[in-house]
């Protein structure tokens, strides 16, 4: 039952927006026996930052084929996947406002598009969101995130509306619209704030519905930390001439996602949203946080996975030698808005496991060149719950050390509240990054494992081409889970 395969290999401009950049979300679904594949297909010769189209992939007896393309969008950002059983696959499009040949950002008009899965070269169905008719503050840089309960048969999307909120907007069973906002937290007077924003963003979302419930987590920036609290702090390392904005230094030194947030409605559209609770934050020791993986389990309880890592390598040497540079992917478990569990799933880094849970051969990489400014970006590491039909729970990550090792692991959370010694998934190609299919995107718990990501070394500068593009090769990989197996190690 083992597959390893290449679905496609594409160049991207670098737009800021790469493959697997709405890592909040999932591209991968199965529905029944089918799998399917959302990605960005670069349009040549069309101008940043609106230079990719969604392509729509199946996997066939025949391998892996493309079934269509937008023929008439534009966009920046990969797009959202769902299913709605039996027969519906939803894709979270974002197509500019902006004319061929214009240059850079701008507005755009959000849409889902519906393929009928028995036949996915069909024309779709394009639905904008009737509620959001007449709004204005979508742009490129959507930060998007959808949620689909598959029993239910709806859909929600949340898009961000400006530096204030975010809108959502929910399809029901029914056809019809329903829609809100979900404000930002406030920063406090002492925080430096990415853009001069009134609040920080919570971006990356993951995002639950179930029953009209609806769970919704991820970080937010903040260019402070305790030893960094005005932005003369932020000069370090920088000439006296230097010109970038304040609130762009951090961005040169590193992620700046530096808490993460979580929120909830028992009943979306009627009841408010609780207000936001801190689950994490880096801010002792300069490091950075990213959304992992949700789970809502059938008692209601809310699992949730984060990954925590440390500042630059660079900077640390540099300035804050005292600090040691940690690894975590964290675990927490909440109910009806309170914290019951917290628990350190791994720990790697200066002075633990050399096993460190993210892709070491690219740390420290700048992603944009010389004539957009030099910003330094980690890789994003994507640790993932994949969850059985018996409600069996499982988290999937990567490892490497920055020399020979790089692999996929699998320990299972077990309902006690302990969990099973890491198993190391017998891939031959293992995925640094990856997307699940998952039952946040309507798909079924499932014994079969479906990862769809970047193999190590296939996400790399494009030769010739500067700092400027990237050749990059998207891959799918299949396990199964063995009844009984319980975090043993036995696959098939």
């Amino acid at each position: 039952m083992k597959v390893e395969e290449t679905v496609f290999a594409d160049r991207y401009s670098n737009n800021g927006a790469g493959p697997m950049w709405c890592c909040g979300n999932t591209c991968i679904v199965r529905l029944g026996e089918d799998v399917f594949v959302s990605a960005t297909e670069r349009l040549a010769g069309a101008p940043v930052l609106n230079d990719c189209r969604w392509v729509l992939w199946k996997r066939t007896a025949r391998g892996w084929e493309r079934q269509q393309a937008d023929e008439t969008g534009r966009q920046r950002e990969p797009c959202p996947l769902g299913c709605l059983p039996p027969d519906k696959l939803v894709l979270s499009s974002n197509p500019t406002r902006l004319p061929a040949e214009k240059v850079g950002g701008g507005p755009a008009r959000p849409e889902l598009v519906m393929f009928p899965a028995r036949q996915p070269t069909a024309s779709p169905e394009r639905v904008p969101p009737g509620c959001w008719e007449g709004k204005s503050g979508f742009h490129e840089h959507s930060y998007r995130s959808m949620g689909v309960d598959a029993e239910r048969g709806e859909a929600i999307v949340f898009q961000d509306a400006g530096l204030s909120h975010a809108e959502w907007a929910l399809l029901d069973r029914d056809g019809s619209w329903h829609g809100g906002r979900l404000d930002w937290p406030r920063y406090e007077q002492t925080d430096l704030s990415p853009y001069g924003a009134p609040g920080p963003r919570v971006h990356y979302g993951q995002v639950v519905l179930r029953n009209r419930a609806v769970h919704y987590s991820g970080c937010a920036g903040y260019d402070n930390w305790d030893r960094v609290r005005t932005y003369e702090d932020m000069q370090l390392g920088f000439s006296s001439g230097d010109k970038t904005p304040p609130g762009m230094r951090s961005r040169q030194r590193g992620n700046r996602s530096r808490k993460l947030f979580y929120t909830w409605t028992h009943d979306i559209g009627s009841s408010p949203f609780a207000e936001w609770l801190e689950l994490d934050n880096t801010f002792s020791d300069g490091g950075w946080l990213f959304p992992g993986d949700m789970h809502l389990d059938d008692a209601g309880r809310v699992h949730l996975l984060w990954y925590c890592a440390p500042m630059l390598r660079s900077l640390r040497d540099a300035h804050y030698p005292d600090i040691p540079r940690v690894y975590s992917i964290e675990y927490a478990v909440l109910r009806h808005g309170k914290v019951l569990s917290r628990q350190t799933l791994v720990r790697a880094g200066e002075g633990h496991d050399a096993a460190i849970p993210t892709d070491l051969d690219r740390e420290g990489m700048p992603y944009v060149g010389p004539d957009a400014g030099r910003i330094v970006g980690d890789p994003l590491a994507t640790p993932r719950f994949h969850v059985a039909p018996d409600g069996g729970l499982f988290v999937v990550y990567y490892v490497s050390d920055g020399a020979d090792l790089s692999e996929n692991r699998i320990m299972e959370l077990r309902a006690d509240g302990t969990r099973s010694a890491p198993v190391t998934i017998p891939l031959k190609h293992p995925l640094t990054q990856f997307f699940t299919a998952t039952p946040r995107a309507g798909c079924a718990p499932s014994r079969t494992l479906d990862l769809f990501g970047h193999r190590r070394g296939d996400w790399r500068h494009a030769a010739g081409s500067g700092l400027q593009e990237y050749d990059g090769t998207l891959s799918y990989a299949r396990i199964g889970i063995a009844p009984g197996s319980r975090g043993k190690g036995e696959w098939r």
